[in-house]
């Protein structure tokens, strides 16, 4: 509030001041922004312009380093050392050369090439025998060329860019990763990018690989131009070739940090946009661009980075601000007097209505609505008078809502008495509004005094951002009914002045439809293990006398011997068939029933292992041919109960295939929250009309005289599927081939299920 004694006039002109400075000061910022942003761009398109440069240097050596590659490939001694190897006498069938007469003539080759590149260190032909061994190497190191001796030769099998190569059969020359050179298993010298291009014989297949080992501080060594703004730096990035792993160590780095921050690190770089200017630390901007190397396989992302002094870049604007700063301070003081001297006349109408405003205070008469124009004092007025009543109507919309509101809600004092209550508080606890008022309500549902006192405090130290806590407590009303009700309290503040807000709800009905449904899942466990002790007796009551009845048939056999004849033999066999076809159904109703109720290990193991599994419990007949598909050797599943469905399944194609030669695969593929697995064969197929039958127990589509079977194998497959959450279905026409196709979830709690 500005003091009396300051004018209209006064604060007219302090106002035109404030707005005048204002203006200036926006107008001059702006001005000094759009200054301080055109010299930014033009830092940006300098930097943009020397990144440019360094990129098509590096772009440039890469390209170096493919083509020599491939040179060295076509001359004469790669072609000579293939024929002298495969020679039986070990000469070349041409011109009679020995092994060591290509080598020489090979390390002369790479003498005149690594001469020629000074980013070059190593090149090599490194062949495939031995665990890749070495064959014949030239080293450079600050422009001294050396041949390796024989002796010093290394093997490099076990190097990741020699696992990458194997890897990846499609790619003609590959980059490695950009670590450090290892020399006998040694880190040795600084980090090193190499280029691998294969050597293969007339057959394509893989005999070897030139290596050719470029420093990567030479790469990335670039002339210095005028141009040059601030100071660059690179970082490297490796990532891994053909699903080899990257070392911790050389997964990222610096090079050629002389411009680099100390406190710069590489995840901050990582995070910086790239191509354009930011404000890192102490007035120093950072400009960061990736490498574009135009090769998808390139295992390595270089960023080029250069660090500018902010500070001097903006001098120049900061100069000029201060100028603008000055000429605004003069134009302000100029404004302020015009305003003053214009404000005299023009509010003198004004002043007559201040004096009008101060006897209405003194009666305190409402204020008239005299004011018809469109005038700012009528405007006034109008929407005081539109906030007055939209006030009003707010205030009944309120008491409508808690009128109405099926919780009751209570304010409470400090000290828990309640003030007021909504019809629906007093429905609920049983009390008229008048004797619910002044009561202290936690006592009203059962608390004593220090209980009281507890939560009291704990709801007033609650966080105001917090969930309020909920209560469950069962309260008895003064006409003796018993009722379960949900308390919340929550501590707010009202009029400078703390009160509690509590919101109660009747859940007596839910609270018992909880217990009945907590008795219900007792009685069902109760169930189910009335239900395995049954299973587990009848099993074992049934399987004793088939037992019995299995060992009389032997002992007749083997006292009746002589007297059998082809009828009886037959009929013996028959009956112990028969027997031993009831054990397996009292076996596998056995499993059925467990199914669901009894937990399946969690082991888990790899598609290609539960594959090899698959084949050694499965008698595949010779003819018959089971594939398993990439995806499905990639992937990690649950042992159990997969391996029992895939046994069934692939075990029923094999079981009811009508020829001598026959093929089943085993696809996977991700569908939504799961995996949808397909069992195909090309069997003789199933009719659309028995595609739920042969999923139901004891079903079989062949007479079990003719396909000895127990009927359960598609019944445990169901029920395993659908205990998961899964579910199975057919893909057949009945003529040629069948399909199995089901859908298995990620993850997810077996149930308890009833049989």
């Amino acid at each position: 509030m500005s003091p009396r004694w300051i004018s209209i006039k006064l604060k007219v002109a302090l106002v035109v001041c404030l707005v005048s400075g204002a203006s200036f000061s926006v107008f001059f910022a702006i001005n000094y922004q759009n200054t301080i942003q055109r010299i930014h761009a033009h830092a940006e398109e300098l930097i943009l312009r020397n990144h440019e440069t360094h990129t098509r240097y590096i772009v440039d050596t890469l390209t170096k380093m493919r083509q020599d590659s491939e040179m060295i490939v076509g001359f004469p001694p790669i072609s000579g050392i293939i024929r002298t190897r495969e020679a039986i006498d070990n000469r070349d069938p041409l011109d009679g050369s020995t092994l060591a007469d290509w080598r020489a003539r090979l390390e002369t080759l790479f003498i005149s090439i690594i001469g020629n590149r000074s980013g070059y260190s190593q090149i090599r032909l490194i062949l495939a025998e031995n665990n890749w061994s070495e064959f014949a190497r030239v080293d450079q190191d600050n422009g001294d060329v050396q041949v390796v001796p024989q002796d010093d030769l290394q093997s490099k099998g076990e190097e990741p860019y020699i696992k990458a190569l194997q890897a990846d059969p499609t790619s003609d020359i590959l980059f490695s990763n950009v670590t450090r050179n290892r020399e006998h298993q040694r880190v040795s010298g600084p980090p090193m990018l190499r280029s691998m291009k294969r050597v293969v014989d007339e057959h394509g297949n893989l005999l070897g690989a030139i290596v050719v080992n470029a420093d990567i501080a030479s790469l990335l060594t670039v002339p210095s131009s005028s141009e040059d703004l601030g100071r660059t730096f690179y970082s490297v990035e490796n990532s891994e070739i053909a699903g080899i792993p990257v070392a911790d160590g050389d997964r990222n780095f610096y090079a050629n940090i002389e411009g680099k921050p100390d406190t710069i690190s590489l995840e901050q770089l990582a995070s910086f946009p790239e191509r354009r200017l930011v404000h890192f630390e102490d007035q120093i901007g950072v400009y960061i661009s990736r490498v574009d190397t135009g090769n998808e396989k390139v295992p390595f992302t270089f960023r080029i980075a250069t660090t500018v002094d902010l500070h001097d870049l903006y001098s120049a604007a900061r100069d000029e601000l201060w100028r603008n700063v000055g000429n605004a301070l003069w134009l302000t003081i100029l404004a302020s007097g015009l305003g003053y001297l214009f404000s005299a006349k023009l509010l003198c109408p004004l002043q007559v209505l201040l004096s009008e405003i101060n006897e209405s205070s003194q009666t305190l008469h409402p204020l008239s609505n005299r004011y018809r124009g469109n005038d700012e004092i009528s405007d006034i007025a109008q929407n005081f008078t539109r906030l007055t009543n939209d006030l009003i109507r707010e205030t009944q919309r309120l008491d409508m809502v808690l009128s109405n509101i099926s919780e009751g809600i209570l304010t409470l004092s400090e000290d828990g008495r309640i003030e007021d209550a909504n019809p629906a508080a007093s429905r609920i606890l049983g009390n008229s509004e008048p004797e619910l008022r002044g009561a202290r309500l936690l006592e009203l549902l059962g608390f004593d005094a220090e209980a009281t006192q507890g939560l009291l405090e704990d709801a007033a130290h609650a966080h105001a951002a917090e969930e309020a806590g909920m209560r469950e407590l069962t309260m008895t009303r003064s006409d003796g009914s018993r009722i379960v009700l949900n308390l919340t309290l929550q501590h707010a503040t009202y009029a400078g002045e703390g009160r509690f807000v509590a919101m109660i709800r009747d859940v007596t009905r839910r609270a018992a439809a909880t217990e009945r449904s907590e008795a219900l899942i007792a009685a069902l466990q109760r169930s189910n293990a009335e239900l395995d002790q049954f299973a587990y007796v009848a099993s074992h009551d049934l399987k004793a006398p088939l037992r019995v009845i299995s060992n009389a048939v032997v002992w007749l056999e083997e006292d009746l011997e002589p007297y059998l004849t082809d009828d009886t033999r037959e009929s013996m066999n028959l009956l112990k068939s028969r027997t031993s076809r009831m054990e397996r159904l009292l076996n596998d109703l056995l499993q059925h029933s467990r199914i669901g109720r009894v937990a399946e290990p969690e082991t888990r193991i790899p598609g290609k292992t539960m594959a090899e599994e698959l084949l050694q419990l499965l008698e595949v007949p010779e003819g018959m041919s089971i594939s398993f598909s990439d995806g499905f050797l990639d992937l990690h599943m649950r042992k159990f109960p997969l391996e029992t469905i895939f046994v069934n399944l692939i075990g029923n194609g094999i079981k009811h295939h009508d020829r001598n030669v026959g093929q089943i695969t085993v696809n996977v593929e991700q569908c939504g929250a799961g995996w949808r697995f397909r069992v195909e064969d090309d069997g003789p197929g199933i009719e659309p009309v028995y595609h739920q039958r042969i999923f139901k127990v004891f079903q079989t589509l062949k007479s079990r005289d003719q396909l000895e079977s127990s009927g359960m194998g598609l019944a445990f497959v169901k029920k395993y599927i659908e205990v998961a959450g899964g579910d199975i279905k057919i893909l057949s026409d009945g003529e040629r081939g069948t399909i199995f196709e089901f859908f298995w979830p990620f993850e997810k709690p077996q149930q308890d299920q009833a049989a």
